[in-house]
């Protein structure tokens, strides 16, 4: 294994072992937050960013993509993500999903809120999120 995914791999192991251990923190006002964000040594134009997604109770995302795939881990609560020509998946605590880059959807968060932590390898310059009108 290269020295760049050893340090990758153990930044995501450590990082994922800190929130589900407790040491959890707080988006202001709920939404993302970045919790950690590295380039890719082999790659100077890709990031890993890790984040942590707060989302209230009852809440609806607008539709959107990701110009870059999503790993996520739901943490907390119970969230349906509904994709382009699919019908709606229910993830609750302790599932893990992947969702492609390009393909639009809708998260739909159930009572009580959710916290999801995601990892997403960014093309420099590129935006996180893209709305879909």
């Amino acid at each position: 294994m290269s020295r760049t995914r050893a340090t990758i791999l153990l930044v995501i192991l450590a990082t994922s072992f800190a929130l589900v251990a407790g040491g959890q923190p707080k988006p202001e006002g709920g939404g993302f937050a970045v919790l950690h964000r590295a380039e890719i040594g082999d790659a100077s134009n890709l990031d890993v960013v890790m984040g942590l997604i707060d989302r209230p109770g009852e809440s609806v995302s607008p539709k959107h993509y990701h110009p870059h795939g999503e790993f996520g881990f739901v943490l907390e609560g119970a969230v349906t993500v509904t994709t382009e020509g699919e019908p709606g998946v229910t993830l609750k605590a302790g599932s893990s999903f992947y969702q492609p880059r390009g393909e639009w959807h809708v998260v739909r968060t159930h009572a009580g809120g959710a916290r999801t932590v995601v990892f997403r390898v960014v093309e420099e310059g590129q935006p996180m999120v893209v709305p879909v009108e």
